[in-house]
């Protein structure tokens, strides 16, 4: 039969979009083809591989064959592809067990349906504390928030930035007293210094009257004693400790209460001083509250669900050797089982399941997934072992 008008030249422009990665052009030019000549080999083979769907390439390769029944490549390509169907249908039936709730949800305090112990994979009730099966806890206590923020961080700072403050302070008041002589013999050398100290708070010292000679010594230890005291603070701050927590919110309090005094004193206040000192309170106390949610800690209900952060079938993957690593072989298996519904042709995704019905005493589920692995990689040298522990198990 001769094809039909412009079917050459749609089923050349077909084959070279198919070629190019044009999927959607290539069906449509291909697509044509067919419907003009049912019986046109070389169309339904292109065809089949820019389809969507396993079950329409299916169709196609049984059409190449049904013209064509002794072409041996596509007789092994549709028999690996009816094998690959396959493993995923056995798949659906595990994949259909992981609940597709959001674990945030499924563990809130409304949940009023048993989940499953993340251990076992027995049911056990919301409020229970522990696995009424295995007996093992079903809650954990952790940080509400997981890193740090900028307000957190920011209080981090403070407080060397405090310590470096009162330090340069010691140091110009030790340096100032130290050179009295020259201060009352220069009045200029004294205003630069009075200039100094003053832009950064501090008031220089007296000259003239009464200067006070301070030690080295005396000097250094106080300063050492306040920059430790400040890196020990800094240090619980950045580990998220609440008892240095709240030590900074009291002496941010204080402070700030000190400073509204200071600016509301009997001694007249330019405006702009009381408007800065209000600021900087209201600022301060602020910043410190709005950390308080990186240093709290809340009870979270385990279950044997998938983590909402993962979706790709290598995160999923590498999250269920975490939760087998922790003894949660139910939590592993629904990553797992996840991991095996994404990527079926994946060998070890079926052996990591395997294993982990393995030790959830199901030994059936097991042996399914090892025999679909020993079709994808007969020669896997976990196989042995994984089939002996379910022979052992049976």
């Amino acid at each position: 039969m001769a094809d039909p008008p412009g079917s050459a030249a749609l089923l050349r422009e077909g084959i070279a979009a198919a070629q190019a990665g044009q999927a959607a052009r290539a069906r449509d030019c291909l697509m044509s083809v067919v419907q003009a000549d049912e019986h046109n080999l070389q169309a339904w083979y292109w065809l089949s591989q820019v389809v969507e769907s396993p079950q329409e390439r299916e169709i196609c390769l049984e059409n190449v064959l049904a013209l064509d029944p002794g072409h041996t490549a596509v007789q092994s390509e549709l028999a690996a592809l009816r094998a690959q169907m396959a493993q995923a249908q056995r798949a659906t039936s595990v994949a259909a067990l992981i609940p597709e709730t959001p674990e945030e949800i499924l563990v809130s305090d409304a949940a009023v349906e048993p989940l499953p112990c993340p251990y076992c994979g027995a049911d056990a009730g919301p409020q229970e504390g522990q696995c009424p099966t295995c007996q093992r806890p079903l809650y954990v206590r952790e940080r509400k928030t997981k890193g740090h923020s900028f307000y957190s961080l920011g209080l981090v700072m403070a407080w060397f930035v405090l310590a470096n403050y009162v330090w340069l302070g010691l140091a110009f008041y030790y340096f100032g007293s130290s050179l009295s002589s020259t201060l009352n013999a220069s009045p200029r050398a004294a205003a630069a210094l009075e200039t100094v100290t003053g832009l950064i708070g501090l008031q220089a010292p007296s000259v003239g009257v009464g200067v006070l000679s301070l030690p080295l010594f005396p000097v250094l230890l106080g300063g050492a004693a306040i920059f430790l005291f400040s890196l020990v603070v800094a240090m619980g701050l950045y580990l998220r400790l609440r008892s240095f927590y709240w030590l900074t919110v009291g002496l941010t309090i204080a402070g700030s209460l000190l400073l509204l005094y200071n600016a509301f004193g009997v001694e007249f206040r330019p405006l702009f001083q009381v408007a800065a000192a209000l600021i900087f309170c209201i600022a301060a106390t602020s910043f410190a509250f709005m950390a308080y949610d990186e240093f709290a800690w809340v009870d979270r209900r385990l279950a044997a669900v998938l983590d909402p952060d993962v979706d790709s079938h290598s995160a999923v993957y590498t999250r269920g050797r975490k939760y087998a690593g922790q003894g949660m072989w139910a939590r592993a298996a629904v990553h797992w089982a996840k991991a095996v519904a994404l990527s079926p042709g994946h060998a070890d995704y079926r052996l990591a399941l395997a294993s982990a019905y393995i030790n959830l005493d199901q030994p059936q589920r097991a042996l399914e997934h090892l025999q679909a692995a020993q079709q994808i990689e007969p020669d896997n040298p976990q196989l042995p072992d994984l089939l002996r522990q379910v022979r052992e198990t049976a």
